[in-house]
């Protein structure tokens, strides 16, 4: 039987330039991000109240909870793009790297996919263009391509890069797996759980978020709940498997 086996080669291409790094993060004060009595309505709708917390410089968190109740709501409050009833301080010298949900959308479609890494590239990091783009698949004449040709998942991955090259002390990732193949997940975890800065993450993905944060906030209810701990601590806490059973149910 061992004759009959048939040797598949794997391609070490699969396997070169997949440690990806962000540039070290600039440091900032102890505490990035600060709530007090936060709350958010939309006329007679409350999507959250009374909400305060705090991360603490180099902290990991993750926002879960079913859609709907607030987690893109108050990150979108967090960068200034939403009103709110309440105090949000950020903290000291706090750069923050933003990736919405839309954020492929919002790429120049008429500039190149290179055109896209190279405007965005300071520094060093500019000789290695083209090794960024190969790792994530886009190598060869596909660096040449416009970006109004590629599809969802490749705008989501080129708008990842130009992320992973930003000088940032304070990463907000929302939703950043969506339309992402399996590689280009391990490629981004990996510079993840490199980075040395403060991080949140909102996310469904209970395999993309093990071994990234070390504190879970859950959103439900209208209020924010904070779980010390990794994402299977919580989920042993809760009794379920994965973070898609809290569609169907929420008990904070």
């Amino acid at each position: 039987m061992l004759e009959k086996l048939e040797l598949v080669e794997i391609d070490e291409e699969d396997t070169s330039a997949l440690r990806l790094k962000f540039p070290p993060s600039p440091r900032s004060g102890s505490y990035p991000l600060i709530l007090g009595g936060l709350s958010k309505s939309y006329g007679e709708h409350t999507v959250f109240s009374d909400v305060s917390l705090s991360i603490e410089r180099g902290e990991r968190v993750a926002f879960v909870g079913k859609n709907g109740e607030g987690k893109s709501t108050l990150v979108r409050a967090i960068m200034g793009e939403k009103g709110y009833e309440g105090t949000l301080t950020v903290g000291h010298n706090i750069m923050i790297g933003y990736f919405a949900q839309n954020q492929a959308s919002l790429l120049d479609e008429e500039i190149t996919v290179f055109q896209t890494i190279d405007d965005a590239a300071k520094g060093d990091i500019r000789a290695k263009i083209r090794d960024i783009l190969g790792a994530f698949m886009f190598g060869g004449d596909i660096s040449s391509n416009k970006v109004k040709v590629l599809s969802g998942g490749e705008r989501t991955r080129l708008a990842m890069i130009k992320l992973l090259l930003e000088p940032v002390n304070l990463l907000i990732l929302d939703e950043p797996t969506n339309h992402l193949d399996l590689k280009t997940k391990d490629i981004l975890k990996s510079a993840l759980q490199d980075y040395d800065g403060t991080m949140i993450l909102v996310s469904h993905d209970r395999d993309f978020l093990d071994g990234l944060v070390n504190k879970v906030f859950e959103f439900g209810n209208k209020r924010v709940k904070e779980h010390l701990g990794d994402i299977h601590s919580f989920l042993q806490k809760k009794k379920m498997e994965n973070l898609r059973e809290l569609e169907r149910t929420i008990k904070l």
